[in-house]
């Protein structure tokens, strides 16, 4: 690791070390070509580490979030909070108690930001991503136009509408009550510190209920304001972060070895000079490209993790809620949700929670379950409810009919969603960078985009091809779409000379 970063972490090692946090004697921060800042087993090291072993351990004391915004300093859980009125907040109290929480803990990062050494959390700060390479730390929402564009027809494009949109209300409000409350250098807290924090937390922060023993969450819950929850936002945990993801990372998160700690329990053996990953979760690359910055790619191992997120419109009735389920965000499959041997299930079986799917599902083998039981509360008549909640689960009885009254219902359902995956294929289509010709990334950025949108592209491909689609029919389909979209295109470039 090249200097100002061995200085700056070494300095982020002694100030963890002295308030209680720890890192396994055989692990170091080393600085990874692909991944950045990471750990690994110290090449030096005479043995492997074996499953399980305490790869880091973080104290709540030194943790960053909203949590800290509300006392003006470090968190140290103790059997009582502090009493009220005795402590007082980073912020004017109209800014406190009318902002959300996690908008007040970003800001309560760029105020640390802004303190420069005299802050508690310097050592940590230092360590992240300068505030003025923005190449590094920039999440999607703040790429530049143009390679957003890449982006159109995708979930990911979508999505970053909607955060751009809400950074910026949620900047401009908290900005405006800090300068209508005369809070000193206001002018210094600019969307782009707001942007920042937004990435660092989004990329790095840990959702409390997870990370905080039971000890130290009594302390919060007593310490929250009325009407907060204590996921309402998240927290950051210095060393503890520094782990990159890994799909296949075995782990735990233990919070009972000590009080007011979290330890990082990796169940994977790792050789010396071998990186040490933690696990994000079931993220899917929309997720992970949105989250993080990164995407997870393909392997000849069948490893995947290509998904498409489709949204409800709209809430459902309650006792339409009661038949198909609660979730507001489904996954259409790259490979089959059902069958054992592929990663979708794999990968989504924790995701799906107790799920059980019976000889409907097994239909579409491509379709979130979830989805389906939501679109057969909708479609079907009170007779085939019932006869759809009383079909067999047993897989080997997939390819016989559903009976008179049910295929129908089948029948209806695969025309809808054959319709619905056309329809957004098309839209995908026109997105497509170059007018669906070949190209060639220009930065590592745009080749990040162009293997998002292949692998994005190829879950369209087997869930048509699964409908019945023809390779010839889902290339006209391509073909055509991509042409509308350049005869739109000249159509506007006319207007415009005229």
């Amino acid at each position: 690791m090249e200097s100002p970063y061995k200085e700056r972490f070494e300095a982020l090692l002694d100030w963890a070390h002295n308030h209680g946090a720890r890192l396994h004697p055989s692990l170091e921060v080393y600085q990874d070509e692909k991944t950045g800042f990471s750990l690994r087993i110290k090449p030096s090291a005479t043995e492997s580490l074996h499953s399980p072993f305490k790869a880091v351990t973080c104290p709540t004391s030194i943790t960053l979030s909203y949590l800290n915004a509300l006392i003006d300093g470090p968190i140290t859980p103790s059997p009582t909070p502090p009493a009220p009125n005795t402590q007082k907040a980073a912020f004017p109290e109209r800014f406190m108690t009318s902002l959300p929480p996690h908008v007040i803990g970003r800001f309560y990062l760029i105020q640390q930001y802004l303190k420069g050494k005299s802050s508690f959390w310097a050592p940590y700060i230092s360590t992240l991503t300068d505030t003025s390479q923005l190449d590094k730390w920039t999440l999607p929402p703040f790429w530049t136009e143009d390679d957003i564009e890449l982006l159109r027809g995708t979930n990911a494009y979508v999505a970053i509408q909607e955060i751009q949109d809400n950074v910026k209300s949620e900047y401009k409000q908290a900005r405006k009550i800090l300068k209508q409350e005369g809070f000193p250098d206001y002018r210094a807290y600019t969307q782009m510190l707001y942007n920042w924090a937004y990435c660092m937390f989004t990329s790095r922060s840990f959702r409390p209920s997870l990370v905080l023993s039971e000890s130290a969450r009594e302390y919060v819950e007593r310490l929250l304001p009325g009407g907060a929850k204590i996921d309402d936002f998240s927290i950051l945990q210095p060393l503890y972060d520094i782990g990159n993801h890994s799909m296949e990372a075995e782990y735990t998160w233990n919070l009972t070895a000590e009080p007011s700690a979290c330890d990082l329990i990796c169940r994977n053996n790792y050789g010396p000079g071998e990186q040490v990953f933690n696990n994000y979760g079931k993220k899917t690359n929309s997720e992970l490209l949105l989250g993080y910055g990164f995407i997870i790619d393909s392997t000849g191992e069948g490893l995947h993790n290509d998904y498409i997120h489709v949204r409800k419109r709209q809430q459902q009735q309650d006792d339409t809620q009661a038949k198909g389920g609660e979730p507001q965000d489904f996954l259409i499959a790259r490979d089959s949700y059902w069958d054992s041997d592929s990663y979708s299930f794999k990968t989504l079986k924790s995701r799906m929670g107790n799920f059980t799917p019976n000889l409907l599902h097994y239909q579409f083998e491509h379709w979130d379950g979830r989805l389906l039981n939501d679109m057969v509360s909708m479609m079907a008549t009170p007779k085939q409810w019932e006869l759809f909640k009383a079909l067999p689960q047993d897989r080997a009885l997939m390819n016989r009919s559903l009976g008179e009254e049910l295929d129908p219902l089948v029948d209806m359902l695969k025309a809808t969603l054959a319709q619905k995956i056309e329809r957004d294929f098309v839209e995908f289509s026109c997105g497509e960078p170059n007018g669906g010709r070949e190209w060639e990334p220009e930065t590592e950025r745009q080749d990040l985009i162009k293997r998002y949108r292949d692998g994005y592209g190829r879950v369209f491909v087997n869930v048509l091809m699964a409908f019945g689609y023809t390779n010839e029919e889902i290339m006209e389909l391509r073909a055509a779409a991509q042409e509308d979209e350049e005869d739109e295109e000249e159509d506007e470039e006319m207007e415009d000379g005229n």
